[in-house]
């Protein structure tokens, strides 16, 4: 036997001990009515706490947690692996979930913070079908993720009454921050969770901030917030300079989403992350639509991909990209496509639907716009704004009688009343189109228009 053939060997032989004793089948099972000197093995063996499961339980395992309420505050110190599979947690009755309250809780994580659970540096991990509230403090969460790790799956979570945050801190419903700029924190799946009635406060809902790459949130209602309700974050100081990125955010509902300090919490928001596409999500009632910006000095957000959208109804803007000032980060090479834009600015604020700043090399293509009565289509700021490209926008006058002309588009520092005087004078929207505001006709672009998008979208998944 060559020294090659003797190496593989070996391989095989630890890898077939080490992960022998590992049965992917185990079951284990928490009930109230249980012990954690029990075996836990079956249902008349359970534990009692799912603390004791989130310590002991094995590499492919799943633990089943009996219907009621837990008054725990946990720490995951187990993780699955690569060769046994994920650890999963989940209800043993799929119709009367297992409640984790957090009411009258005091045992911090190992970070300092307050949270129903906790996960650090793991990976392989599903935590599915539990339902998490009652939590109160100045910084705490319903899930707190936090370093690198691999495969952790949130699903069919349903997260409340997150309460106390402040300006120190949130109280937010899933937190997942990465300092580890060695080890990412990759394939993260947030679907199909109802998170609402918390304080996030200066922080967010749903939050992704740091090395976080090739996630996705997904199918996700995110309602009843006082701050920003989905963020995918990069470029704060205290996170290092890698920021979420190369991810999915695709049919989430966000509502009702109102800041508690400043009116401007739009429902999502990407603060310096780059290559996210964010499409098919409806956001409305909320302060803001969907928001690309990046708010520190320096900080660039790019190749994002906002498309196909319904973005209606908030108090602000509908869309909006760009930095805020000289002191703060740009955003470039991104396309905003085939969303519709609809009644948005409702306290007339007369920014209108969309707005630009501190932004360029973007393109803004084929998007159905329906202005509220005041018919003002967009805001771009004169300085760091103008270098971008928008066309082909079908465009939908508000009013008895209304036409393009009623359309109002304020360009740098000139307010240009009709479409035709905004081409005249910008050579933007020469292929735009003025349709019927008539109810039911607003509609969205052909297929043909968005199929590289899907082509996008297809490449992109192939990655997961």
């Amino acid at each position: 036997m060559n020294m090659n053939s003797k190496v593989l060997v070996y391989i095989w032989v630890y890898i077939i001990f080490h992960y022998a004793i590992a049965d992917e089948n185990q079951l284990y099972y928490v009930m109230n009515s249980g012990n954690d000197d029990n075996s836990g093995t079956t249902q008349t063996n359970a534990w009692r706490t799912i603390q004791k499961a989130a310590s002991k339980a094995i590499a492919g395992s799943t633990v089943y947690i009996g219907p009621g309420t837990y008054y725990e505050t946990i720490t995951i110190l187990v993780q699955g692996n690569l060769f046994n599979g994920s650890i999963t947690f989940t209800s043993l009755m799929p119709g009367n979930p297992a409640i984790i309250s957090g009411e009258n809780a005091t045992v911090a994580s190992p970070d300092g913070t307050l949270n129903l659970i906790y996960i650090e540096n793991k990976s392989y991990l599903n935590i599915i079908n539990l339902e998490l509230a009652n939590l109160k403090g100045s910084e705490c969460s319903g899930v707190r993720i936090v370093g690198g790790g691999t495969r952790i799956e949130l699903r069919n979570l349903h997260i409340h009454n997150i309460l106390g945050g402040g300006k120190t801190g949130g109280a937010m419903a899933i937190t997942v921050y990465n300092k580890n700029q060695e080890t990412s924190l990759s394939k993260l799946i947030i679907d199909n969770c109802t998170l609402h009635d918390c304080e996030p406060a200066w922080s967010e809902a749903l939050t992704l901030n740091g090395n976080i790459e090739l996630f996705q949130v997904t199918n996700n209602r995110v309602y009843n917030m006082n701050n920003i309700g989905i963020d995918f974050i990069g470029g704060e100081s205290d996170m290092g300079a890698l920021g979420a990125r190369s991810g999915q955010c695709y049919y989430n509902t966000v509502w009702n989403i109102h800041s508690s300090y400043d009116s401007s919490a739009a429902g999502i928001y990407v603060d310096g992350g780059s290559d996210i596409n964010i499409g098919k999500n409806e956001v409305y009632n909320s302060d803001a639509g969907i928001e690309i910006g990046a708010e520190n000095q320096g900080r660039i957000a790019s190749g994002m991909v906002v498309h196909e959208n319904y973005i209606h109804d908030n108090d602000k803007a509908g869309l909006l990209f760009g930095g805020y000032d000289f002191e703060r980060g740009r955003v470039i090479d991104s396309t905003f496509q085939n969303n519709r834009l609809e009644n948005n600015d409702v306290k007339h604020t007369e920014a209108g639907e969309i707005v630009v700043s501190f932004a360029s090399n973007n393109f803004v293509y084929s998007n159905a716009i329906k202005p509220n009565i005041k018919n003002t289509i967009l805001t771009v700021d004169q300085i760091g704004g103008l270098d971008n490209v928008f066309n082909r926008q079908s465009y939908y006058p508000n009013g008895l009688n209304a036409n393009e002309s009623n359309l109002i588009f304020n360009w740098g520092n000139q307010q240009y009343r009709g479409l035709s005087a905004f081409q005249n004078a910008t050579q933007q929207e020469l292929q735009a189109s003025v349709l019927s505001s008539k109810a039911g006709s607003i509609r969205y672009p052909s297929m043909l228009c968005i199929l590289p998008l899907i082509i996008t979208f297809i490449a992109s998944a192939k990655a997961y």
